[in-house]
């Protein structure tokens, strides 16, 4: 420490060793503000500024800093504040806590400081910051402590800038200043706040049973409820009544009723009266003292608040009572003692004390005698006691009750007697019901005589009408009520015509039709006979004659409704099928309207002469409308010979045979009658109906038979027809279709077939589309009949070879197995080596065609199409051991040396290439050569012949051989 005075007051030039060695040993000695000092003179800011902060020399560090490192003071500043606190030097730290801008350490120090209006203004300027909500605690520190010290209206503020106004509010109701309580309340906090601090406040006070209070803040939010409740649970009724009146009118009665039920379990009768009858329910008072048996007071209730019928009520109940206990005279007596006379005579009676009854009757309430008689005898009569309750009936004068009660008991001669001995009016009562239980007896007859001696037949009448007695009626109406004879015959058929009454027979319906005849009721008969329907019988003869009773009765009596009638019945004999009928009155109405409908229903009845002649009469513009529905009424017939011989209508004819599938009657009536137009139409209609069905052989025929059309709509039929039996092995297919082409390409019918040449050359449509199909079927044909006569097996074979040419018209595979198979038999061996291989290539290709790729430059120039140009059939000609064998051949021969697999060839005529043996052109030169109607191969020269009638080209040896066939 001298060392560094020394070096203070003396501005020597020091080494630095020394001086380092000064600063150390300052260090040692904890004396850091001399060493900052000295390190602050060497010009070291950095171990200066260190050795002041570590010896809490602030204002030399802040000197420091503010020559050499002003950025630093803040921290400094803060520092400086943080070492005082720890020296407990709070308010000197205060400041620097300021500078520092340490607003929450400020506060904070402020406040432990007991600085309290510092700390606020510390407060109220860091809540202008960005970020006020840290100082939400610190004024609610704050508010706390002026709470403590009573200052409410700082501790009001200090709780309103926290955010806690419901804190500021709890603080003033505590101190019972209510109305600042809700001045900060309803000025800081939402309603249903307030709403829940009050209700929470209250319940605390209620705890603490400062009810008033609890009161007061509970009406504040207008929770009249809970402060009722809360007197309610305390039993402070009273008070609970004030609030009710005021706030719940609506419940007053109510809350009387529970706080007189409250009184009435803890056994307080009178103010539980008291409280019954504030409440309006004097009956609930009444009912309390009765239910223990207090009638004094029961009764006073009564009388005071219900006057004397509740009194008298009371009474009887309290005679009840007593009943029980003393028997019923004794409570008789205590009627009778409150002066309740009848009340007592009616209570006697009702409890069969007939004997007291009397007695208090005689005494006091004579009239009341015929009473007590009339409910002995009733009481008598329940105990099955007749005689003696007849006694008491007659005693009470009722003797109609007695004639009832004999009655009820069917014990007729008692029931009679009485009434002619005390009631003469009943002895008519007494004969009906007699009659009545004879009718239940179905002794209608008994029945009858008493309801006559009644002088009641109309009940007779209506007897025989509930048994459907319908004659027994009649005949009682006749005799004693003839004024009913029309309303039971009305009522009788009424009973079959709905409304619920019995389902009437045909038999009962007509029975009350007659007689309607019968009483000149027409109308209602007509109707009556009207309402029998087509359900009513299955016998259409029956339906029919009923019918026409209404129309006969119509016609006589009631001639206004006539033509009204014949409509209603002509109908009807319609839907029964009865149209001759019904046509009969139509015509008979006389109008052109009904005549026209008589017409119809000629025609619907097939009645066609008098339909054709009626309309001629009165309809002529009919005329047509019977013939036509006679034309169509034949063709749906299928009378063709029919409709042709009486109406000439061929077409109509035509037309119902193509419609029935009469195809052949449909064909031969067209040839005959018909122009070739319809015919033709209709052919080609069978024929595409035979190809639907897969008879192509049969169209073929068809077509044959009559000629095809050689319209070009019509090719594609051709075409399905010849693609189907070139690949037919029926043999006469290939004839069959050879006629039919020949006949579409040849217009001349008469004329000779063209030769194959001019065919190949003619280049009109029926040529162009089929000629290859002819030429096809013409060879399939030629070779037939030859393997037929096993004339040639050679030629056959040539033939094959030929068609393979043609393999576009039939399936490829069978064109090659064919050639190769007869070339084969003709022992062409290279040749069936050549058309069976290429057989196996297709066949492969068929059944797996993305795998197999046919070479075809074998088959160049010979004329044979290539089959990947063709649609390969969906299904090998071929398969199984067949193919299997000629797998095998051709295998054979693939190893036999002696074999090859070619086609044969011949030199050109002109230019001596060798060219394929069957082709009609040379490659190398274009010579041409016409094919040879047999074979097909090409006509030579040298051996060239012609047939005489259709001058059609041949090999000579070929031609041979076919005219030796």
């Amino acid at each position: 420490a001298k060392a560094a005075s020394v070096v203070q007051r003396h501005n020597g030039n020091y080494s630095p060793e020394l001086l380092q060695k000064i600063v150390g040993g300052l260090q040692m000695s904890g004396m850091y503000d001399r060493a900052g000092e000295l390190y602050s003179r060497m010009g070291l800011v950095a171990p200066a500024m260190d050795a002041y902060r570590k010896g809490h020399a602030y204002r030399q560090a802040i000197e420091l800093a503010k020559q050499a490192q002003p950025a630093l003071i803040v921290t400094l500043e803060e520092e400086w504040g943080d070492w005082l606190v720890s020296q407990r030097q709070v308010d000197a730290a205060i400041n620097h806590y300021i500078e520092a801008g340490a607003s929450t350490k400020a506060i904070d120090a402020a406040m432990s400081a007991r600085q309290w209006h510092k700390a606020e203004q510390l407060l109220d300027q860091a809540s202008l910051g960005s970020d006020p909500h840290f100082t939400l605690p610190f004024y609610e520190k704050l508010a706390a402590h002026y709470a403590s010290s009573r200052q409410f209206e700082q501790a009001e503020r200090a709780y309103v800038k926290s955010s806690r106004p419901q804190q500021a509010v709890t603080m003033y109701v505590e101190h019972q200043q209510y109305e600042k309580a809700h001045r900060v309340a309803k000025a800081h906090m939402q309603q249903h706040e307030r709403t829940e601090l009050y209700i929470s406040l209250a319940q605390r006070l209620e705890q603490d049973v400062k009810l008033s209070e609890a009161e007061q803040l509970y009406l504040i939010v207008n929770e009249f409820d809970l402060a009722i409740n809360m007197y309610k649970k305390r039993e402070e009724y009273e008070q609970m009544l004030r609030l009710v009146s005021k706030y719940r009118k609506e419940l007053l009665d109510d809350t009387y009723k529970h706080i007189a039920e409250q009184f009435e379990m803890k056994g307080n009768l009178k103010k539980a009266e008291h409280y019954y009858v504030e409440a309006k329910m004097w009956t609930s008072a009444m009912s309390m003292y009765r239910q223990l048996e207090k009638w004094e007071d029961a009764k006073r209730v009564a009388k005071m608040h219900g006057g004397k019928q509740a009194f008298d009520k009371l009474v009887l109940a309290q005679a009840h009572a007593t009943f029980k206990e003393h028997g019923a005279e004794a409570g008789a007596q205590l009627l009778a003692k409150h002066g309740l006379i009848d009340i007592a005579i009616d209570y006697a009676v009702e409890h069969s004390n007939f004997q007291h009854a009397f007695e208090l009757a005689n005494q006091s309430a004579k009239h009341k005698l015929p009473d007590i008689h009339l409910k002995k005898a009733l009481a008598l009569e329940d105990d099955e006691q007749f005689k003696l309750a007849e006694d008491e009936f007659i005693k009470a004068n009722k003797p109609k009750e007695a004639i009832d009660m004999y009655i009820h008991q069917r014990d007729w001669v008692s029931a009679m007697r009485i009434a002619e001995n005390y009631d003469r009016e009943g002895v008519k009562e007494v004969l009906v019901h007699n009659a009545k239980d004879l009718v239940d007896q179905n002794n209608l007859q008994g029945a009858e005589n008493l309801f006559i001696q009644a002088g009641k037949p109309e009940l007779a009448v209506q007897a025989y009408s509930s048994k459907r007695m319908v004659n027994e009626a009649i005949r009682v109406c006749k005799k004693h009520c003839p004024q009913m004879l029309g309303d039971i015959v009305d009522s009788y058929g009424d009973g079959g015509q709905g409304g619920g009454g019995l389902v009437q027979s045909l038999e009962e319906i007509l029975d009350a039709a007659k007689i309607y005849e019968e009483t000149g009721n027409y109308s209602r008969a007509i109707d009556t006979y009207l309402s029998v329907t087509e359900t009513s019988s299955s016998d259409p003869d029956r339906l029919e004659e009923v019918w026409e009773n209404a129309v006969r009765l119509a016609m006589k009596h009631a001639q206004e409704r006539y033509n009204d009638i014949v409509a209603v019945v002509a109908k009807r004999l319609k839907s029964i099928n009865r149209f001759e009928a019904a046509a009969e009155l139509y015509e008979e109405s006389g109008s052109i309207e009904a005549a026209r409908e008589a017409v119809n229903c000629y025609i619907a009845g097939e009645v066609w002469e008098k339909a054709r002649l009626l309309a001629q009469q009165q309809c002529p513009d009919m005329v047509r409308v019977v013939e036509e529905r006679y034309k169509s009424d034949l063709v749906n017939k299928g009378d063709g010979d029919e409709l042709i011989r009486k109406t000439g209508d061929v077409d109509s004819a035509l037309d119902m045979y193509a419609r029935q599938g009469d195809w052949d009657k449909c064909l031969s009536l067209a040839e005959k009658h018909s122009g070739e137009k319809m015919l033709q139409h209709y052919l080609v209609q069978y024929c595409k109906i035979l190809a639907n069905k897969g008879e192509i052989l049969k169209a073929c025929q068809q077509l044959v038979r009559f000629g095809p059309p050689t319209e070009q709509s019509n090719f594609q039929l051709y075409k399905v027809i010849s693609g189907e039996l070139l690949s037919s092995e029926d043999a006469s297919a290939s004839q069959l279709l050879r006629e039919m082409l020949l006949r579409i390409v040849n217009k001349n019918a008469s004329a000779a077939p063209p030769t194959p040449k001019a065919l190949m050359d003619d280049r009109s449509p029926p040529a162009a589309e089929f000629h290859k199909s002819l030429l096809a079927a013409h060879l399939q044909m030629v070779r037939c009949r030859i393997k037929e006569s096993k004339k040639s097996q050679e030629l056959v074979a040539r033939i094959s070879v030929a068609l393979s040419r043609y393999c576009t018209e039939f399936p490829v595979d069978r064109a090659f197995y064919d050639a190769g198979l007869e070339c084969k038999h003709a022992n062409m061996i290279n040749m069936s080596f050549f058309f069976l291989s290429r057989f196996l290539d297709i066949s492969d290709a068929v059944k797996d065609p993305d795998k197999v790729a046919i070479d075809n430059s074998d088959f160049l120039h010979t004329g044979i199409p290539s089959p990947c140009d063709l649609d390969l059939p969906k299904e090998p000609h071929i398969s199984g051991p067949q193919a299997e064998e000629i797998r095998d051949w051709v295998r054979g021969w693939n190893q036999d040396q002696s074999v090859q697999q070619k086609i044969d060839v011949r030199p050109c005529d002109k230019c001596q290439t060798d060219i394929c043996v069957t082709s009609l052109s040379c490659p190398q030169c274009g010579a041409k050569y016409e094919p040879c109607i047999v074979t097909f191969y090409p006509v030579l020269k040298e051996s060239r012949v012609e047939c005489t009638n259709c001058k059609a080209a041949a090999n000579r040896g070929d031609w041979n051989t076919w005219l030796q066939l």
